[in-house]
């Protein structure tokens, strides 16, 4: 998948045993950011480098190492990208024990943040590349979502007809539920871009995805 504007591209890669979406989103100054780089480094810096892309900065959306297993692209890039993750979900960086267990293996090295990302907090990465951080916690204490112009970047919190999984060391239903309620007040045209699976919208789901809901009186 590639979307591309006059503006900007969103790229997906398709990575690691879970099949984990990676997102690289470039300026049409090559200016660029990672989303998400969960597994096989070399296919992300290929596609990098194919680009000719200057990577500023590299965003976990949360701590489970199939999203951030080739944080150590940070390492190889020439750019020095910063690494960017919220506070609450660092732990998941060093100790595998919070981590899937057994689940999935990975010979990356630990990478520590440089960032670390709060709600309502905007990134610059260039001209035109402007990122808000909303803290959606449920999946894992410090998940995140970003929104990048009228695209969310949902990691785990929300896929297309389905929600992140709860049952997991730091997992908690109801922030899961608060935090969807969170989202679903965004525009419905807002294009949706999990962290595994195909493409949706906020509208979308609002009206076929149970675990969604604009009643405030589930508040």
């Amino acid at each position: 998948m590639n979307l591309l504007s006059s503006e900007f591209s969103v790229e997906k890669i398709v990575v690691g045993e879970l099949q984990t979406n990676c997102y690289i989103i470039s300026s049409k100054k090559n200016e660029a950011v990672i989303i998400d780089p969960g597994a096989w480094p070399e296919k992300i810096i290929s596609c990098v480098r194919r680009k000719s892309l200057n990577v500023r900065y590299i965003f976990n959306t949360h701590g489970h190492y199939d999203h951030t297993g080739a944080n150590c692209i940070k390492l190889l890039l020439e750019s020095n990208p910063l690494l960017c993750i919220h506070r609450m979900d660092t732990a998941y960086l060093s100790d595998r024990s919070l981590n899937l267990p057994g689940l999935i293996s990975t010979d990356c090295v630990f990478v520590p943040p440089d960032i670390f990302l709060r709600d309502g907090q905007v990134i610059e990465c260039g001209e035109g590349l402007n990122f808000k951080v909303i803290h959606t916690p449920g999946h894992t204490p410090g998940s995140i979502c970003l929104l990048f112009e009228n695209y969310l970047f949902s990691g785990d919190l929300l896929f297309s007809g389905a929600v992140g999984r709860t049952d997991l060391i730091g997992g908690d239903e109801v922030a899961l539920i608060k935090s969807l309620k969170k989202i679903s007040r965004l525009k419905e045209n807002t294009v949706v871009l999990p962290g595994h699976g195909p493409n949706t919208t906020i509208g979308y789901e609002i009206a076929t995805n149970p675990y969604i809901s604009l009643d405030e009186n589930n508040d």
